[in-house]
């Protein structure tokens, strides 16, 4: 069965993606300019892994943003062309997507 696709909250969901992503970049920033001394080389070693493992995963984070950014701008300009790319508006003027090839109904 075919799921009505509503471009206002293509937009809302994309806004909030493009927030998260600026405030992951800061995040990112923030942890990199800190500079923890310990004094000691071990607890040092061990500080110094953890900034990297959470900078790390901030990253991994915004990555993905950017993927599901990418994704629904691709699903927005569907929307937006007027070739015939498979989507039918229905009677409350939202969109109907076809799966395409590879998608599960």
């Amino acid at each position: 069965m075919r799921q009505p696709v509503d471009s206002s909250a293509l937009a809302e969901v994309s806004g909030v993606l493009e927030g998260l992503s600026q405030t992951v970049t800061a995040v990112e920033d923030d942890l990199l300019s800190c500079l923890v001394v310990m004094g000691e080389p071990r607890a040092q070693h061990s500080v110094d892994a953890w900034v990297d493992q959470v900078v790390d995963l901030v990253r991994a984070v915004d990555e993905v943003t950017g993927q599901h950014l990418t994704t629904l701008a691709r699903v927005a300009s569907r929307l937006d062309s007027s070739s015939p790319s498979g989507e039918q508006r229905t009677q409350q003027g939202s969109f109907e997507a076809t799966p395409t090839q590879g998608e599960r109904r």
